[in-house]
């Protein structure tokens, strides 16, 4: 009873969840319900022409090269996501499906850290099942807290991927601290981070992710400093590679100065991955 209350109360500082109508277009909505249990996910096609520019493609289009599988952040939403980092590879077909956790969007359930894992490897099973016997190549990309999500999946030993990209990644137990001390009594708060399920916990997940892997790292992040963010890194054990983009916060965007290191970065991890 204890535990669970101080996880009711975790998800009240962590997570930041919206079910308001977002504008999508044009990526495509899919809801998905099996028994009385639903998943909303967003899927664009692109074309990378391999000339830093990219190209809609219709849904029909095969073979895909890559597909891409996105998780946002504490406050993200699958609507506003990007097709990013498609104008970075070579010429290629990609598909990207991104995913609203629970509580976000259309997806059913509460929004609870606790819920999350189990349900992002339903959502890996949902858009994988259909996959030919010559699939594409696959990568996971997580933004913050979805950073902890994409990496519990990468390290299930039945998933099978190429590559996984990590912008910001929370420890959440030491983040959660960190930002507890700001006010006044904050180390009573110590209990309440160290209820993080273990999925979520990038310091028991990160060492399982058997998988190449690029890192971008905000500079200047006031929520989870680089410190903390090299504790992740350092725990991946397999190969990696990590970008540094000076300047930026948290939530900052990536300018022209980075674009040349994040471009190389995304090339040696499309090389890492050829089959």
């Amino acid at each position: 009873m204890i535990r669970s209350f101080r996880r009711h109360l975790l998800d009240r500082f962590v997570l930041r969840p919206s079910r308001n109508e977002l504008v999508y277009a044009p990526k495509e909505r899919v809801l998905v319900t099996v028994d009385r249990v639903t998943d909303e996910y967003f899927v664009e096609y692109r074309r990378s022409r391999g000339d830093g520019t990219t190209a809609e493609l219709s849904p029909d289009h095969q073979p895909l090269d890559l597909m891409i599988l996105k998780f946002p952040g504490t406050a993200g939403r699958a609507e506003r996501a990007s097709d990013w980092p498609c104008r970075f590879l070579p010429e290629s077909t990609v598909k990207i499906c991104t995913w609203n956790a629970p509580g976000y969007g259309a997806t059913s359930g509460r929004p609870t850290l606790a819920n999350i894992a189990r349900r992002a490897s339903r959502f890996w099973s949902l858009v994988t099942c259909g996959l030919p016997a010559r699939r594409p190549r696959i990568w996971l990309i997580g933004n913050s807290l979805g950073c902890a999500t994409a990496t519990y999946v990468a390290s299930q030993t039945n998933v099978q991927i190429e590559g996984l990209i990590l912008r910001n990644p929370p420890p959440l137990i030491q983040t959660v601290k960190r930002v507890a001390r700001r006010y006044p009594l904050g180390h009573l708060t110590d209990a309440i981070a160290e209820s993080v399920p273990a999925e979520m916990n990038l310091s028991l997940t990160a060492p399982l992710a058997h998988v190449p892997t690029v890192m971008l790292q905000s500079e200047r992040d006031q929520l989870v400093p680089p410190s903390l963010q090299m504790e992740v890194f350092d725990a991946l054990p397999g190969p990696k590679r990590l970008v540094v983009m000076e300047g930026l916060d948290h939530d900052g965007i990536a300018t022209d100065e980075h674009e040349n290191e994040i471009g190389r970065a995304i090339d040696w991890l499309w090389q890492q991955s050829s089959r």
